[in-house]
C-alpha cells in the first residue's frame, strides 16, 4: 500500500511539474544568434549562425525546473565576406568538417530579477566541453507569455577560445568570445 501511494504521488508531482513548464522554440523570423570577437577591448569582428535550433522547457513560476537546450551549425556562420566564413568554419578555427554541431544543454535555471534568469549549463565546441554561464532576460510581458504569446528575450555568455583549441595561432582577435541571442521564443 506504501508503494502504491507513494507511486501515485510520485506520478502526481511529475504530471505538476509537466503542466507547469511550456515547451518553447526560436521563433525563427525574429532571432539572431550572432558572435562578437574583441581586440584590446573593442569589437573587431562579429557574425551571425544562419542554422541553430533550441528547445526550451520553461517554467515560468519555478525556473529552477526549465530546462534549456540550443545546437548551431558551425558552418553556418556569416561574417561578412565568404573568405572570413571559410576561415573561421575551417580546420584552425571551429573545424566544421570534423564537428558540424557546437551546443549548450543547461544544468541550472535561476532568477536574478523579475525578468532576468542565470542560466548555467555545459557548453561543446569541437568536442571539448566546459561550463557556461548565460545571462538572460525577458523583455515581454511574462503574463502573456504564459497564455501563449511570443516571448521576446536576449542573452549572452562569453567564453575562452583557447580552452575548445580555437585559433590557436590566431592574434587579430583576443581570447575571449561573446555569443549574443536576440529574439523571440514561440510555442
Amino acid at each position: 500500500m506504501i508503494r502504491i501511494v507513494a507511486f501515485s504521488l510520485a506520478a502526481l508531482l511529475a504530471a505538476s511539474q509537466a503542466q507547469a513548464q511550456s515547451t518553447w522554440s526560436f521563433d525563427r523570423g525574429s532571432t539572431e544568434v550572432s558572435f562578437i570577437g574583441h581586440r584590446f577591448g573593442a569589437a573587431v569582428t562579429n557574425g551571425r549562425f544562419e542554422r541553430y535550433d533550441g528547445s526550451f522547457a520553461i517554467d515560468f513560476d519555478h525556473p529552477e525546473r526549465s530546462r534549456v537546450r540550443v545546437t548551431l551549425e558551425t558552418a553556418s556562420i556569416k561574417a561578412g565576406s565568404p573568405l572570413v566564413d571559410g576561415f573561421i568554419s575551417g580546420e584552425s578555427m571551429l573545424d566544421a568538417a570534423h564537428y558540424p554541431v557546437a551546443s549548450f544543454v543547461s544544468e541550472n535555471v535561476s532568477r536574478t530579477g523579475e525578468h532576468s534568469l542565470d542560466i548555467r549549463g555545459r557548453l561543446t565546441i569541437k568536442g571539448v566541453t566546459h561550463p557556461f554561464d548565460v545571462k538572460a532576460t525577458v523583455d515581454g510581458d511574462i503574463e502573456r507569455a504564459k497564455r501563449g504569446d511570443a516571448l521576446p528575450f536576449q542573452a549572452s555568455g562569453s567564453f575562452l577560445r583557447p580552452a575548445y583549441g580555437i585559433g590557436r595561432d590566431v592574434n587579430v582577435v583576443d581570447d575571449r568570445i561573446d555569443i549574443v541571442i536576440k529574439g523571440r521564443l514561440k510555442r
